[in-house]
């Protein structure tokens, strides 16, 4: 019996991972790590281990970890590099520790410039533990459930200059995870990006899907909302490069952006 640990089950990508794993294995062989009592309750399925602790409690991390032979480790949402850091390495160490037999750890595009990132990854190099990076991509989800809100008025905003971007859905992002879970590739470092896209055919998509003419705007920076300090990146096309390794390790193409659409216009 193999036994797994998600950090961060509660969020959005590590509870879709944690869907994606119990529809393979026995919710008995699925360890769960959360911060508090009450996100103990909000687990999708009975028959899971929920552990309390948080990022920067070593004891705690330790406890929950030991037994577990593979640790899908979902980064910390900290936005503090310094405090990131240090819990980054906190993690790997205390899987180490534990015994942890492989660790997966949800990196991202740019990592090297990312100090948080940086540290598990060499954390993760130094500490001789069978290990799997998956630098995802930036989500999918966000940018279409933002072009869905604006797409009520007939229009779909961005500061892209209509420049293309590389991103992933969180789905699949999710079930790339498991993948790497439950078959650890050879491999340790993995660029996980779906198909690219640009906010003209994102407009075109939701055309189609909704039946309705929705044009796409060229907007200042500030006007995206949380958006707006991406998208200076995005004309220098800093995420406009695909890669085949999501599609190499979910065995099938990633989800476009007219798929993800779709199924948010389902829901």
């Amino acid at each position: 019996m193999t036994t797994f640990l998600i950090t961060g089950a509660t969020g959005r990508l590590g509870g879709a991972a944690l869907l994606s794993l119990i529809a393979k294995v026995p919710a008995a062989d699925v360890h769960v790590l959360v911060r508090t009592p009450d996100a103990a309750t909000r687990l999708p399925a009975g028959g899971l281990t929920a552990h309390l602790a948080d990022y920067s409690d070593p004891a705690g991390l330790v406890r929950a970890f030991t037994g577990i032979d593979r640790l899908l480790f979902v980064s910390s949402p900290v936005l503090d590099p310094a405090i990131r850091s240090a819990q980054h390495r906190m993690v790997v160490e205390s899987a180490i520790a534990a015994g942890v037999r492989h660790i997966v750890y949800t990196s991202a595009m740019g990592a090297p410039h990312d100090p948080g990132h940086t540290a598990a990854e060499v954390a993760l190099a130094e500490g001789g533990v069978s290990h799997t990076i998956l630098r995802n991509a930036l989500y999918t989800d966000p940018f279409i459930e933002r072009a869905l809100e604006d797409a009520r008025a007939g229009v779909v905003r961005s500061a892209s200059e209509n420049h293309p971007i590389v991103t992933a859905s969180i789905a699949d992002l999710a079930d790339a995870a498991v993948a790497a879970l439950l078959a650890p590739p050879e491999r340790a470092l993995w660029e996980l990006r779906g198909p690219s896209w640009t906010f003209d055919g994102l407009a075109e998509v939701l055309s189609r899907l909704t039946g309705r003419v929705i044009r796409h705007d060229n907007v200042a920076d500030a006007a995206t909302g949380p958006f707006a300090v991406l998208f200076p990146l995005v004309r220098r096309d800093v995420f406009a490069v695909e890669t085949t390794d999501l599609g190499t390790i979910l065995g099938r193409p990633p989800r476009t952006i007219e798929a993800v659409a779709a199924e948010q216009l389902r829901v």
